[in-house]
């Protein structure tokens, strides 16, 4: 399993504008091999400051994603709405508690 977060500052007038677009791209990368999670958060106590935490069953169903036309095109139009961006990746293996 891969877990894929990243932090971001977004500049305060692109907020609305990023969020509404993250809800219209969420219900495709939702329904794409793989996917097994796919969040936006807003931190409780900086609304600029959004984290994504995505669940992917493998690296390649990632990668793939990562190299859809509707993600180069998200990640070439938003990038420039953020202050700060930070990725990190994670391989793992699930294991149940209980």
């Amino acid at each position: 399993m891969i877990i894929n977060t990243v932090k971001g500052q977004v500049k305060p007038e692109f907020k609305e504008k990023f969020i509404a677009h993250m809800a219209e791209l969420a219900e495709t990368v939702r329904a794409e091999k793989g996917c097994i999670t796919y969040d936006l958060n807003v931190d409780t106590e900086n609304e600029l400051v959004l984290f994504l935490y995505e669940k992917w069953e493998s690296k390649e169903d990632i990668l793939a994603h990562l190299a859809t036309e509707h993600m180069q095109s998200h990640l070439a139009e938003a990038q420039p709405w953020f202050d700060s961006l930070e990725m990190e990746t994670f391989e793992s293996t699930k294991f149940d508690l209980f």
